[in-house]
């Protein structure tokens, strides 16, 4: 008895695989459709109801589910066939709610008893947009029309119906072919289902871009761990390991097959580490090729966030050029900034310096090297990278790229594919296997079906 208590009181260890299976089949969200169905519609079988709601959620999963609210003067026809256009989800018209009902509805939901009524036989949507006019045309339309006088009295409850759904967008100058495509884009954004992660990002960006900078302020700002892949090959080389000896041979005899798979070991065994799985990491320099980002999907921690630093390389390769070095204390500046170091006789700007030269030309390379793998790394990432522009302030990179994290993971198929579906005719029968399921059909009493929207 001491020993099993003893046993309850043991801290759980969770398997660190564990939870990016969860993030790559998305059971958090699955599992909350579940039983978001379950009560809402509280089937007398529940077990029957699971196993055919099962393939309903699955399939409704990436469809976006948009309730619209607008003021009577705007044009909700025209944006709806926009968003159709662009996103392929069908809007309910009118003569669809005409069609179920003897009475003509001119809008739906009209008030909050509305919006309860369509919560409660299992309308839930995945995105509620408000269309905010510009002030004046909304008063001037007040004055002389009742509807806009009822849809503002309306909208605080529609409002607090839908708090955790709503998004505000202000139409202002907007043509509504510009407002369809922005309301598009941001239907691409998932709901947050509170499901607990760990950021695994990384950083992909040309040499010059701002990315090691970039790394560093969201390191500090989210409390995850910097990991710079050209530093801790440095370190992995100095270890006497037989790892370590593997790469200074690759190094030496330039077999680019077995230093791909030392390297990509090297950074398993960095984020495995106990700092890196329960803070998070943020990894640049790595992957420069999509062989690389291939091997590091495989590894049991991949990454879940893929950033794109999107800026001219040429710009880039200006700033690398640019770049002087303190032959005193052994640091960087950027010629076109360091007036500072020019009036201070101590500091000495080498840019001429063999060495230096050397390093200079070395980064060009890979300046160029990025320049050739980046496309066909976008290709592989697919719709799980976000693409942020780096050419704007420091400031507002640094804002959009903590934006970026804040808001749910990209909704896209992962980067490797499920492993694919298997015919039964094809497998081989064996005596000992069970029966089919279906041949019980005609001797146990039918199921109950259940309809789900």
């Amino acid at each position: 008895m001491c020993d099993f208590i003893g046993v309850t009181k043991r801290p759980l260890t969770i398997p660190h695989d564990f939870v990016p299976y969860m993030e790559k089949h998305r059971l958090y969200e699955f599992f909350y459709e579940l039983v978001t169905q379950l009560i809402i519609q509280q089937p007398e079988d529940p077990i029957v109801f699971m196993k055919q709601c099962v393939q309903h959620i699955i399939r409704k999963r990436d469809i976006p589910r948009v309730i619209l609210i607008a003021p009577p003067n705007f044009d909700k026809t025209t944006f709806a066939e926009i968003l159709q256009e662009k996103t392929g989800i069908r809007p309910v018209t009118l003569e669809d709610l005409h069609a179920l009902s003897p009475t003509k509805v001119y809008y739906i939901p009209r008030n909050k008893k509305e919006a309860r009524a369509i919560q409660y036989i299992g309308v839930i949507p995945t995105h509620v947009i408000q269309i905010i006019l510009p002030s004046t045309e909304d008063k001037i339309q007040e004055k002389n029309d009742t509807r806009q006088c009822n849809y503002r009295r309306t909208l605080r409850d529609l409002r607090e119906v839908y708090a955790n759904f709503l998004i505000e967008v202000e139409a202002g100058t907007k043509t509504i072919q510009d407002l369809g495509k922005n309301c598009a884009e941001l239907l691409k954004v998932k709901r947050h289902y509170g499901a607990p992660s760990l950021f695994r990002i990384v950083l992909i960006g040309p040499r010059g871009s701002g990315r090691r900078s970039l790394a560093k302020h969201i390191s500090e700002r989210f409390n995850l761990v910097y990991v710079d892949f050209n530093y801790i090959l440095e370190q992995a080389c100095l270890r006497e390991t037989a790892l370590s000896e593997m790469l200074r041979l690759c190094e030496h005899r330039c077999v680019q097959k077995f230093k791909s798979e030392a390297q990509i070991q090297i950074i398993e065994q960095y984020v495995l580490k106990s700092d890196c799985l329960k803070r998070g990491w943020i990894l640049i320099g790595y992957p420069n090729t999509v062989e690389e980002f291939k091997l590091l999907d495989m590894i049991s921690t991949p990454p879940n966030r893929v950033i794109v630093l999107k800026i001219n390389t040429q710009i880039c390769g200006e700033k690398i050029v640019n770049h002087q070095y303190d032959s005193i204390i052994g640091s960087e500046h950027s010629s076109t900034s360091c007036e500072s170091f020019i009036t201070d006789s101590y500091c000495k700007l080498d840019s001429y310096s063999k060495d230096y030269e050397d390093i200079i030309k070395q980064d060009v390379v890979i300046l160029w090297e990025y320049k050739k793998n980046i496309e066909a790394i976008m290709q592989y990432a697919g719709e799980t990278a976000t693409i942020i522009d780096a050419m704007d302030e420091k400031k507002c990179v640094r804002e959009k790229l903590e934006a970026c994290l804040m808001r749910p993971a990209p909704s896209a198929k992962p980067r490797i594919p499920y492993l694919p579906i298997i015919d039964p005719m094809n497998i081989e029968f064996d005596p000992d296997d069970e029966p089919d399921p279906s041949i019980f059909d005609n001797i146990r009493a039918p199921e109950p079906t259940y309809f789900f929207i």
